[in-house]
């Protein structure tokens, strides 16, 4: 669930695709590729090999006691009762390097293949399509081919039960929950939880913090003594690793595990786990692909299945606490009872369901919204569900004048960089035209994109604006359920009837911000904090160098690849080494101000990227390419409330108004400020064009002749690097 943000727009899909797969490098280790096998005519249905071969893919390492654990728990029952020979891979990070896990997987014979975390969804679908005789079996996803399954289970219902534990043995009516990513299924899990803890317990407050990681040991303890430091003397958790229950431990509180019994590893303070059991499941899977009878199966398991329990309770409860847990636990296996029943009333104080509905599978599965008694950030506020909610119109005489305005960012809003802009721009957008906004971060691309998206689509919000390039396909995935709401995406290339793209000539501010730094350095060695080796950052960084060349043709500018776009430590890294490699000015087109405060430190210089933070590093910054993204947001919604708005793909640039240079330091000499000022005008009354001949890469190849522009289709497929900037772009 981890991934980038927002390479280039509508122009250079393919080069995009070639650039980020072959440039993002493996983070854990991946099995040595073989040869594919000849290709096979395509079977009815995939077909058991004569030696069965089982593989199992895990995003963290067994040993974390959680989730990975839980499912090795489970390879070790098949290869236990069946004979098989089974394989496994931890530590596989989602995205590319998992589509190579697999396929490698695949191509050595194994069948079937286990691919144990929500985020390996899309690579599995992807691999899937190339071996169609192998079966592939995907835990927590939704997406299912003729030789893929999904497999889950309903096991808030066991947080549900902890939840009546949790509430029956707290004092200070304050209870922690370290959750890991506001998706769905943690949120479903925490609703849960809460509602167990308020049925035995209506003044206790569950809440949460996100930790936005799967697995890091020092982040979830962290996360449980900070709400311990609120008051909590519970903690409950959605994490992978034993950590938030020793931090409870330690300080004299209870705990509730999460996916092992985690008492048999922190002692009798941990109350309870909900469990999964994952090993029957598998055997009865691995067993009907070996006898050739499987078939694809969307499978979500309840209580009566065994596929998730309740750990045994611990000594310190009560025994009428015990015997509540037990009567309900039975409820729920006989079918009985259903956790969420109205009234449900949202932490918002939205009635989401009234009395006497409940809510099916697929609103379960759909669930982004807080519950009463839970504190915290979550990606929606909830809606009622007694029926299908009014479209929104566009267009025409029905077009709404005051409309709900959504956004979902990538990042967390104070990052004072990408998504802080965005937001910026939400809010002054919002000041000038009076509408209500709302706003999700942190959301990572794929399918937990498409899932935010269709909330604010289920609950009327339109347009809603989708700013980060990876959400892209979710946006186009959306807007096909909902063809009467408006979508916004940011950076992207695909547009439909009721979808539209937008993006900025990042690259004007570039060159400006060069001739600042090409004046005002002595050692002539330019530093770049470069994120990925995509069309977008090769053009700005590429604009830079012009811009410093144009008034230094001695300056050169090197870049230091990070693969990341906020990665706090990782730009302060990068930066050092520029630095160290005698770089007396550092610019970074990352969202972090890490490079900023370093150069502070060490008395050089830097430039900064996406907004205004001069007293981040008064003495350091010497400007910012800046974006103003309240003039596009202004205008497209305005277009919207007035019923004529397009789906026109729109790349604005300085003229506009989009994008800016932040005000030049008041240490920079006048003569550079004026430079700086003349060029600006030339670039905003269209007589200079920053990417105009003679250009030669730093081959020494003339790319661009004299006189001659490059067209807006070079501009935006660029790959390669202009002369003065050292290196090569990583493939």
């Amino acid at each position: 669930m981890r991934s980038t943000h927002r390479p280039l727009v509508w122009l250079a899909a393919l080069l995009l695709a070639s650039l980020v797969l072959a440039a993002c490098p493996a983070a854990a280790p991946t099995p040595t590729p073989q040869p594919a096998a000849p290709a096979e005519q395509p079977a009815a249905q995939p077909q058991p090999a004569a030696k069965t071969k089982v593989a199992f893919v895990y995003v963290a390492p067994i040993g974390d006691l959680g989730w990975t654990w839980a499912h090795d728990q489970g390879r070790l029952m098949v290869e236990k009762e069946l004979g098989v020979e089974t394989a496994y891979i931890e530590n596989v990070p989602e995205g590319p390097d998992a589509e190579r896990v697999i396929r490698d997987f695949a191509q050595k014979g194994y069948n079937p293949i286990f691919t144990t975390s929500f985020g390996f969804m899309d690579p599995t679908i992807n691999v899937a399509k190339e071996f169609p005789n192998t079966w592939f079996i995907h835990i927590s996803g939704y997406k299912t081919a003729p030789n893929v399954s999904t497999v889950f289970a309903g096991i808030e219902e066991a947080r549900y039960l902890s939840g009546l534990v949790a509430g029956s043995m707290t004092k200070s009516n304050i209870i922690g929950y370290v959750a890991a990513f506001p998706i769905p299924e943690v949120i479903r899990g925490i609703n849960a939880f809460a509602q167990g803890v308020r049925e035995v317990n209506p003044n206790a407050e569950v809440r949460v913090v996100w930790t936005n990681t799967w697995f890091d040991p020092p982040k979830e303890k962290e996360a449980a003594e900070a709400l311990l430091d609120q008051g909590a003397d519970i903690i409950a958790q959605h994490q992978d690793t034993t950590e938030p229950q020793k931090a409870a431990k330690d300080r004299g509180a209870y705990s509730i595990g999460y996916n092992s019994d985690m008492s048999k590893f922190v002692g009798e303070t941990v109350l309870t786990s909900p469990v999964w059991n994952w090993g029957p499941k598998y055997v009865d899977i691995v067993k009907r692909v070996m006898a050739g009878t499987y078939q694809s199966e969307s499978y979500f398991g309840r209580f009566k299945d065994g596929t998730f329990d309740l750990a045994p309770l611990s000594p310190l409860v009560p025994d009428n606490v015990k015997q509540l847990v037990e009567k309900r636990k039975q409820e729920l296996i006989d079918g009985k009872f259903n956790i969420f029943c109205g009234p449900l009333v949202s932490a918002a104080g939205v009635e989401v369901l009234p009395q006497g509905r409940c809510m099916t599978i697929e609103e379960r599965l759909a669930m982004d919204f807080f519950i009463q008694g839970v504190k915290g950030e979550a990606p929606g506020k909830g809606a009622p569900l007694q029926g299908e909610p009014a479209p929104f119109e566009m267009g025409g005489a029905g077009a709404a004048k005051k409309p709900k305005v959504a956004f979902v960012y990538v990042g967390p809003v104070g990052d004072l960089g990408w998504s802080y802009a965005h937001d910026q721009g939400r809010i002054k957008m919002a000041e000038a035209l009076g509408v209500e906004t709302a706003y999700s971060e942190l959301v990572a691309e794929g399918p937990d994109a498409a899932r935010v998206l269709r909330s604010y689509a289920q609950q009327g919000y339109s347009p809603i604006f989708a700013t980060s390039f990876g959400y892209m396909d979710s946006v186009i995935e959306v807007a096909k359920e909902f063809p009467n709401t408006i979508f916004l995406h940011a950076t992207g290339y695909k547009t439909a009837p009721n979808v539209g793209i937008y993006d900025g000539r990042g690259y004007q501010p570039w060159y400006l911000a060069g001739i600042v730094a090409g004046s005002m350095t002595k050692t002539n060695k330019l530093g770049y904090v470069a994120p990925y080796p995509i069309p977008e950052v090769v053009r700005n960084m590429n604009a830079f160098a012009l811009g410093a060349r144009s008034v230094n043709p001695n300056a050169t500018v090197t870049p230091v690849w990070i693969f990341s776009w906020f990665d706090p430590p990782k730009e302060r890294d990068a930066a050092q080494a520029l630095i160290d490699a005698g770089c007396d000015v550092v610019a970074r087109e990352s969202d972090s101000v890490e490079p900023d405060k370093l150069a502070e430190e060490k008395g050089v210089y830097a430039v900064g990227y996406n907004a205004v933070s001069p007293d981040i590093a008064p003495k350091a910054l010497l400007t910012a390419p800046i974006w103003r993204w309240e003039v596009y947001y202004t205008k497209a919604v305005q277009d919207v409330m007035n019923g004529t708005w397009t789906n026109e793909p729109v790349w604005w640039g300085m003229k506009e108004g989009i994008l800016e240079l932040a005000p030049i330091a008041a240490f920079v000499p006048d003569e550079v400020k004026k430079k700086v000022e003349a060029e600006k005008a030339r670039i905003i009354s269209g007589q200079f064009d920053v990417f105009v001949g003679p250009i030669n890469d730093n081959t020494g190849k003339l790319r661009v002749p004299a006189g001659v522009t490059m067209t807006d289709e070079e501009k935006l497929s660029f790959d390669w690097l202009v002369e003065g900037v050292q290196g090569t772009i990583p493939r």
